[in-house]
C-alpha cells in the first residue's frame, strides 16, 4: 500500500483512466461535451437551427424543467429569457456543498467553466420565515484528514442531495440529456442485502439485515407451496400433471433453498452471524426467522397504501421498475445536471435584450446561464391570443422597485399549479385548466399548520456528514437504504468513494403524514430526531455523525412540497384539467407535475419537451410530427 500522504478522488482516477484510452474521440464527460447517442428514443422534437427566428420565450422557473426548455429552445433559434424568482437555480434540484473556502476553489477547479455562474455552487439554504425551522442552515461539511494535510490532494467529495438523488435505467430522456451535455453517471446503489430494517414490533426493536429476513420469507412461503403441490392441489383450476408437479416442485426448492424433501431448513445461502475464515473457522450462519415473526414486524407493508404517500413495503419496493437494486446518479452530485444545463452554449441571438442577466463575455461566448435571472419573480401572467405580456418587479440598490413589462410570442410556466394560480389571467385559457389549478391550490389534508397542497406530498430529509463510516466497518453496508417505522423513514448510504475515511448520509427521508409531522419541529428538534432514530438501525453509533442539516420542501421559498402526489394515476381527472391547453395557445406548462412521473427529474424533461413540441405545432400546425405527439395523442 501507497505510504503516500496524498488522496486521489474518483474523479482524478476516471481521468487517469480515459487519459490511458486515448479516448481522444470522446472526451471524459467531466471535461467535455459529445452529441447524444442515436440510439436513445427521446420524445424531444426535432427542431431545426433556424425554427425559432424572430419569435421570443419566457420561461418561468430555473429548474430542471425551464433550464431543458431554454437548451433546447435557444439552440431552435428562438429568444429565450428565465425568471427565476429564487436567489438559486435548480428548483426541488438542490446540492448543499461546504462552505470552506479553500474546499470551493478545489470543487471550481474541478469542473471547467464552472466559475462563469458562481451562484451555482450551494452552501446555504433557509426555509421560509412561517417554518417552525427558518434559521440559515450552512453546509458545514469537511473532509478534517485533507484539511490537516494542508489541502493537498483531492478531498472526498462532500455534498447532500436534498432533492433528487437518483436516476432509473428507464427515464431516458434524463439519460439522453446527461450523456449530450456531459454529465458522467455511476452506479447508485438502491438495496444492499446488508440494508437494515427496523420496527418496534420485531425482535424488540432491534434491526435485521434486509437479506437475512427475505431469504426466510422466501424459504418459509416456498416451503408452504411445495406442501400444497404435494397434497394435490390444484392450480388455476386444473389438476396438475407429473411433469408440471415436478418442474414447480423444482421451482419452489431453488427459490425458497428447500431441502431435497420440501423443508426449509437454512444454509450459507441465508448469510453469516459470524463470517467464516481460513483454516478451522467455519463461521457461524444466520438463526431462522419465523414467518409469524416476519407477518408481524411492519416490514411488508400496506398492500392499499399509496406508495408516493407512505413508505411502502420495505421488502418489495426493488419490485418497482423506477427503484431496482441498482440505480444511476451524476458523478459529483445530483446538481450536476443543471450545472451542465448552466454551461451549454447557445447561439448570441438567444439573449433577450432587456430581461437577461448581462454577464462579461457573454456575447461572445454564450450560455443557457446567460438566459437566467435570479431574484425576477413574473407577477402577473396575461395570455394573449397571439401574445403573452409578462410582468415582473424590477429593483436596483439605488432606486425603488418597480414593475415592468414585456410581451413574448410564448410563454411556459414551470412552476407548482397553486404558485401559477396566484399570478395567472384567466383569459384566453381554457376554463378546464383554471379549474385545476384551483383543485390544486385546496389545502388542510395535512393538517392545519401544514401549507402542503392537498395533491401534493410533504417531504422531509436531514443530511449527516459520518465521522466514519461505520455502516461499511460494522454493517457490511455499501449503498443501499435502511428503512425504519421511526420517524425518519429511511437512511441512504453514499455509493460512492467506498471505504473512505468520511461520507454524507441522508440521515431521513420521510413523506406524507409523518413528514407534515417531522417538519413541524424546529432545525434543533429535527436533528434530535434523527440521530435518536439512526441509533435505532446502528445502536452505538448515534454520536458518530455530525454537521446536520435538515429541509422540509414545503417550507422552502418559491416551493409548495416534495411533488405531486402521483397526481395522473390517482386523481386522473385533475391531471386532465392541468395538461388541457388551447391547440394553439402562447402558453404552456412544463415541470415533474406536468408528467406521469411527479417526484422524478425524468417527468420535468419530457414536459419541457411537451411544452416544445406544443410551441413547435402552434407555429407549423401542418407539420404531423408535431400533431401526431404522444403529448396530445397519449401512447399507443
Amino acid at each position: 500500500m501507497s505510504g503516500s500522504k496524498y488522496t486521489f478522488s474518483r474523479r482524478t482516477l476516471l481521468k487517469g483512466m480515459t487519459a490511458l484510452a486515448g479516448a481522444y474521440a470522446a472526451p471524459s464527460l467531466l471535461t467535455g461535451f459529445r452529441i447524444a447517442n442515436a440510439a436513445y428514443q427521446t420524445t424531444m422534437p426535432d427542431l431545426p437551427p433556424d425554427f425559432g427566428k424572430g419569435k421570443s420565450v419566457a420561461i418561468i422557473g430555473a429548474g430542471v424543467a425551464g433550464l431543458t426548455a431554454a437548451y433546447k429552445l435557444a439552440n431552435a433559434g428562438f429568444k429565450v429569457a428565465v425568471l427565476e424568482a429564487d436567489d438559486r437555480y435548480g428548483g426541488r434540484s438542490l446540492t448543499a456543498r461546504p462552505e470552506n473556502t479553500q474546499y470551493k476553489e478545489w470543487w471550481f477547479s474541478q469542473y471547467p467553466d464552472a466559475n462563469l455562474f458562481p451562484e451555482m455552487y450551494a452552501d446555504s439554504y433557509q426555509e421560509r420565515s412561517e417554518s417552525p425551522a427558518s434559521d440559515l442552515q450552512t453546509c458545514t461539511f469537511m473532509d478534517k484528514e485533507w484539511k490537516s494535510s494542508g489541502y493537498q490532494g483531492d478531498p472526498v467529495e462532500l455534498f447532500l442531495n436534498a432533492g433528487p438523488g437518483r436516476i432509473p435505467s428507464n427515464h431516458v430522456n434524463l439519460i439522453a440529456l446527461c450523456q449530450e451535455i456531459g454529465v458522467d453517471l455511476e452506479t447508485y446503489i438502491f438495496q444492499s442485502m446488508s440494508n437494515l430494517m427496523q420496527s418496534p414490533t420485531y425482535n424488540n426493536g432491534k434491526p435485521a439485515p434486509m437479506g437475512d429476513v427475505t431469504y426466510n420469507l422466501y424459504g418459509e412461503m416456498a416451503e408452504m407451496m411445495y406442501t400444497a403441490i404435494q397434497e394435490g392441489c390444484m392450480l388455476q383450476g386444473k389438476t396438475l400433471s407429473t411433469d408440471e408437479k415436478k418442474q414447480l416442485e423444482n421451482l419452489y426448492q431453488l427459490f425458497g433453498d428447500l431441502s431435497e424433501n420440501g423443508q426449509f431448513e437454512g444454509s450459507t445461502r441465508g448469510g453469516y452471524e459470524k463470517i467464516p475464515g481460513g483454516w478451522n473457522d467455519g463461521g457461524k450462519t444466520r438463526s431462522q426467522i419465523s414467518l409469524d415473526d416476519i407477518l408481524a414486524s411492519q416490514f411488508i407493508g400496506d398492500a392499499d397504501a399509496n406508495p408516493e404517500l407512505s413508505p411502502g413495503s420495505f421488502l418489495f419496493n426493488n419490485f418497482n421498475i423506477d427503484w431496482q437494486p441498482t440505480l444511476m446518479q451524476p458523478v459529483g452530485g445530483m446538481d450536476r445536471i443543471w450545472q451542465q444545463l448552466l454551461l451549454q452554449k447557445v447561439p448570441t441571438s438567444a439573449l433577450h435584450e432587456t430581461i437577461n442577466s448581462y454577464r462579461d463575455g457573454a456575447q461572445s461566448d454564450t450560455r443557457v446561464g446567460d438566459l437566467v435571472t435570479l431574484g425576477l419573480a413574473a407577477e402577473f401572467i396575461d395570455v394573449g391570443k397571439d401574445s403573452v405580456s409578462l410582468k415582473f418587479l424590477v429593483g436596483f440598490p439605488d432606486y425603488s422597485p418597480k414593475i415592468e413589462k414585456l410581451d413574448f410570442d410564448f410563454c411556459i410556466s414551470t412552476i407548482a399549479p397553486s404558485l401559477l394560480k396566484k399570478i395567472l389571467g384567466e383569459q384566453n385559457l381554457p376554463s378546464e385548466f383554471i379549474l385545476g389549478l384551483g383543485n390544486f391550490s385546496k389545502t388542510g389534508e395535512w393538517g392545519a399548520n401544514d401549507p402542503t397542497p392537498n395533491l401534493w406530498t410533504p417531504a422531509i430529509k436531514v443530511g449527516w456528514q459520518g465521522t466514519e463510516r461505520f455502516w461499511e466497518t460494522e454493517d457490511e453496508i455499501y449503498g443501499g437504504i435502511s428503512w425504519t417505522t421511526d420517524d425518519i423513514g429511511q437512511i441512504w448510504y453514499p455509493s460512492e468513494d467506498f471505504t473512505a475515511h468520511t461520507g454524507i448520509l441522508t440521515g431521513a427521508y420521510n413523506r406524507g403524514g409523518k413528514a407534515a409531522e417531522y417538519a413541524q419541529q424546529n432545525n434543533q428538534k429535527r436533528l434530535e430526531t434523527a440521530r435518536k432514530g439512526l441509533a435505532l438501525l446502528h445502536p452505538g453509533d448515534a454520536d458518530k455523525v455530525d454537521h446536520g442539516m435538515s429541509i422540509a420542501w414545503q417550507y422552502m421559498p418559491h416551493q409548495v412540497g416534495g411533488w405531486a402526489s402521483d397526481t395522473a394515476l390517482e386523481n386522473p381527472e385533475v391531471y386532465k384539467q392541468i395538461t388541457t391547453f388551447a391547440k394553439d395557445s402562447r402558453f404552456y406548462c412544463a415541470g415533474d407535475t406536468w408528467s406521469y412521473l411527479p417526484g422524478w427529474q425524468e417527468g420535468a424533461v419530457a414536459s419541457a419537451y411537451c411544452a416544445i413540441n406544443a410551441i413547435a405545432r402552434t407555429i407549423d400546425p401542418t407539420n404531423n410530427a408535431f400533431s401526431a405527439s404522444a403529448c396530445f395523442a397519449g401512447s399507443k
